[in-house]
């Protein structure tokens, strides 16, 4: 159960070096999408976010319920609130990630995170570094390379592979005409098999402008292609800063 909310919480909110190595092609597919979702200018400089959502997840044959509310400054702090119905009890998580701080609470009682789970986490943090786009072409130890493109809600994509020294493969899809992310594709652990390993595609969709940066307004995960969850933003702030204060216990 604890190994569930923790991955739940990870999930939801996002839901860490060998010189780079580009594929030219793959470079400008990267370009256009930096253009696509605001700018370099415009990602590099609203790196925080207020966020409310709700959806529904599918955890042992059942959905259930939630609501959340998180604050995020990019690339390591992150608060998120989550309530949850969950076979008739309400539950309250909170996870709070401050650089190599992390912490979490069930119904305001603190609970240990498993190695594993912390493992994950820092997965979760790396896949935000490639959403934000603009590392891939700033930072040194991504290699890039170009793949067949997927059809993602029945549009053709384009897609990258993300690699480098001690970082997972991530497969990003574009949409071939928007160039906005539409999928990314990671390995990822499964709370509903123990903590196995599966295939975790991250589909996005709806997206709005804030402050000149397009933002995804929906969110469905799969695992091993069937639903884990599904989210929709019911109020979404970008802006330049988070108060390093709202990220402390």
């Amino acid at each position: 159960m604890r190994r569930f909310m923790i991955s739940l919480v990870t999930t939801v909110c996002w839901t860490w070096c060998a010189p780079s190595i580009f594929a030219d092609d793959a470079t400008e597919i990267v370009k256009k999408a930096i253009q696509a979702h605001g700018g370099a200018e415009n990602l590099k400089k609203y790196l925080g976010i207020r966020a409310e959502s709700k959806g529904t997840l599918s955890f042992m044959g059942m959905d259930f319920e939630f609501t959340t509310q998180s604050v995020a400054q990019y690339p390591d702090k992150q608060k998120t609130t989550i309530q949850i119905d969950f076979m008739g009890n309400s539950i309250s998580i909170v996870q709070m990630i401050n650089g190599d701080r992390i912490s979490f609470t069930v119904n305001n009682m603190a609970q240990d995170v498993p190695e594993d789970q912390k493992v994950e986490l820092k997965r979760g943090i790396e896949m935000q570094k490639v959403m934000n786009l603009t590392p891939l072409l700033e930072e040194k130890g991504y290699e890039l390379k170009v793949i067949p493109g997927v059809k993602v809600n029945d549009r053709d994509t384009v897609g990258i592979a993300v690699t480098g020294q001690d970082r997972p493969e991530i497969k990003v899809y574009f949409d071939k005409e928007t160039l906005l992310m539409t999928k990314v594709e990671r390995k990822a652990l499964d709370p509903n098999m123990g903590g196995a390993e599966v295939t975790q595609e991250t589909i996005l969709a709806d997206y709005k402008e804030f402050n000149g940066v397009k933002k995804p307004m929906k969110t469905v995960i799969l695992q091993d292609g069937k639903k884990f969850m599904e989210a929709v933003n019911t109020k979404l702030e970008v802006v330049e800063k988070i108060d390093d204060h709202e990220f402390s216990d």
